[in-house]
């Protein structure tokens, strides 16, 4: 494992673009756009824990889910290719943490925070999910994984809405962790059945 992540690494560099852009945009629009407070988005009335242990909990079982969609053998071809992209961007665990916690933090103050106060939970998580390019009529697999991602980002939203953005930053961090660590880590063919007879 890398015990330092450079300034000129990608996954740094990634991160704080998307720190900047996508989660300053989202601290911007809530703000002064909106009039909302940063604070009582963020936070719920339950308490801190009860936040971090909903996010964990949500993220663990999306990702786990995620995972396990991506290891079914119809979609080898899309799991190799995205671990092809990703591999050279993310080369050691630190990165991918990083980058994973910028994208959970940036990502949801713009998307659940200020998009959803305006196109509600259902248009956000297909924006959100389209964004990433998981939504292609062209490719029916990825496009598979896309509305499995959909769903999943549906209960974010709701996540969001009932218990506050921060649960929502910590199980967008934790699906990220998990799926990035898998495919930034993994080989071409690897763990997968070989069904070319």
């Amino acid at each position: 494992m890398r015990t330092r992540l450079s300034f000129r690494d990608p996954a740094f560099l990634l991160g704080a673009v998307t720190l900047l852009v996508f989660g300053g945009g989202g601290m911007l629009l809530m703000h002064h756009v909106q009039g909302r407070s940063l604070d009582a988005t963020l936070f719920i009335p339950l308490g801190m824990g009860w936040g971090l242990a909903a996010g964990v909990a949500y993220g663990a079982v999306v990702g786990a889910v995620a995972l396990g969609w991506l290891h079914l053998p119809f979609m080898h071809e899309v799991r190799e290719r995205y671990a092809l992209r990703l591999r050279p961007l993310l080369p050691g665990k630190l990165g991918r943490w990083w980058l994973s916690a910028c994208a959970g933090v940036g990502e949801e103050l713009f998307f659940r925070g200020a998009l959803q106060h305006w196109l509600g939970i259902p248009w956000t998580a297909v924006l959100f999910v389209a964004i990433h390019g998981y939504l292609d009529p062209r490719d029916l697999r990825l496009s598979s994984y896309g509305a499995l991602m959909t769903l999943a980002m549906v209960g974010m939203g709701a996540l969001a809405d009932g218990m506050g953005l921060l649960p929502a930053m910590v199980a967008h961090a934790v699906v990220d962790v998990i799926l990035l660590d898998q495919l930034g880590r993994s080989t071409p063919s690897q763990d997968l059945p070989d069904h070319s007879d």
